[in-house]
């Protein structure tokens, strides 16, 4: 990746910075509704200071009901108008209400509907359309869609209620009930989550909750990178969501919480205002009792060329009165997961140059120069020294072959020197 200059930023950092996909930025870009973007070889370089461009695919506000309660499991927090503004009746209910209401007493529908965008099917997604189908819906709008789904999601107790003494073990489907409410269904086959449907389900594989995903497509190798990013960051000494092939398509991706006591919280809640263009330090500010896991973090991002970490791919888990920092999941954007021959020929090359990039601005490798900086070198934080050989091993048992097998191990043992270099 080109280290763009400060006044450009690339498809992924505007995506993070207006709270939209990646592919949604992209191809405002090449329908030419960005001010100033331009193409460059396959990507795009955006000036940093445009502006979102307003959403003209048709959205529309969706009321609901004249009255409905926002509830944490059977609690009552707070109650939604027509307008789909909330007014908090308990806003520090807990840790996990507290993190999202900030202790504000009130939302309006925008910070309602930004806040129900996090936890129902995003409007991105490739099977977007059959999703819309199954729900009844013909075009997307997150109010109707978090009204059929209750704006449930696993990772906490929050949900709508559509009437006052209305129950959460009633008023969600089976299905539902099944994957979010303890009754897990033990042979992993739900069909009908918030989350989508075939590309991702939830369910449970050898006894464990945790979340099936299908290949992104054909001619990618995420599958692949998923499971060899958990198996590198056990040799490496970073904790990682154990991950597991379930057939030549499908990982099984295992939740390392409780969900029936314990809550995921994404980084993203923990910032209230903006952030500056250093992910690393912004992300130490708010959380500075995990300098060394995010530190980590890094380091194995850098190795493994992660290509997805943002603010929704890092978490903290909630349990009781005290939190820790979660480990890392969702990997499977790695190792060269969808690049050609020739592109991972040059980078192999020089990594220096084809570092993927991490927050706003800046490389992975800029972040661990900055991180060895700041902690005067980098010896305990990870193990550097893994053989080549137990590399290929790993390579080998998550499934990879050919050009993606040779560049992913060389790579991994040019950034694992780079390191050494800088510890």
């Amino acid at each position: 990746m080109i280290i763009l200059s400060s006044d450009y930023i690339t498809a992924r950092q505007a995506a993070e910075k207006w709270n939209i996909s990646d592919r949604r930025v992209r191809v405002l870009c090449c329908d030419g509704k960005i001010s100033g973007a331009v193409k460059d070889g396959k990507s795009y370089k955006i000036p940093a200071a445009a502006v979102k461009p307003a959403d003209g695919r048709g959205k529309k506000t969706t009321a609901f009901f004249a009255a409905r309660w926002l509830k944490w499991e059977n609690e009552i927090v707070g109650i939604l108008n027509a307008a789909n503004a909330v007014e908090f009746t308990q806003p520090k209910y807990n840790d996990i209400v507290s993190l999202y209401t900030r202790g504000a007493k009130s939302w309006t529908s925008e910070q309602f509907s930004e806040f129900l965008s996090e936890r129902v099917i995003s409007r991105d997604r490739r099977d977007i359309e059959k999703i819309l189908f199954r729900c009844g819906l013909s075009r997307y709008d997150v109010l109707k869609i978090a009204e059929i789904t209750r704006g449930i999601h696993p990772k906490d107790l929050l949900w709508i209620a559509h009437a006052e003494d209305e129950q959460l073990d009633t008023a969600i489907t089976d299905v539902f009930d099944s994957v979010f409410h303890q009754k897990i269904d033990l042979v992993g086959d739900s069909i009908d989550t918030p989350e989508g449907y075939n590309i991702k389900r939830y369910g449970v594989y050898g006894g464990h909750y945790g979340i099936y995903k299908q290949r992104i497509s054909p001619l990618t190798t995420d599958v692949e990178s998923e499971i060899a990013v958990y198996l590198l960051a056990q040799k490496l000494g970073v904790p990682c969501c154990p991950a597991c092939r379930i057939d030549k398509n499908t990982v099984f991706s295992t939740f390392l919480y409780d969900f029936s006591k314990e809550y995921i919280v994404h980084f993203r809640r923990l910032f209230d205002s903006a952030r500056s263009g250093n992910e690393y330090q912004n992300l130490i500010s708010v959380r500075p009792q995990y300098k060394n896991d995010i530190a980590r973090m890094i380091l194995l991002d850098f190795i493994t060329r992660q290509d997805d970490r943002h603010l929704s791919n890092i978490s903290i888990k909630m349990s009781g009165k005290s939190e820790s920092f979660y480990p890392l999941y969702d990997n499977g954007r790695s190792l060269f997961y969808e690049d050609t021959e020739e592109m991972v020929t040059q980078a192999v090359a020089d990594p220096k140059r084809y570092a993927t990039g991490f927050g706003y601005f800046g490389t992975y490798l800029d972040y661990v120069q900055e991180i060895s900086k700041y902690h005067g070198g980098l010896k305990g934080l990870i193990n550097f020294n893994v053989p080549k050989d137990e590399v290929a091993g790993i390579l080998n048992e998550a499934g990879f072959t050919g050009y993606r097998f040779n560049g992913a191990l060389e790579w991994i043992i040019k950034t694992l020197k780079m390191l050494r270099e800088l510890a």
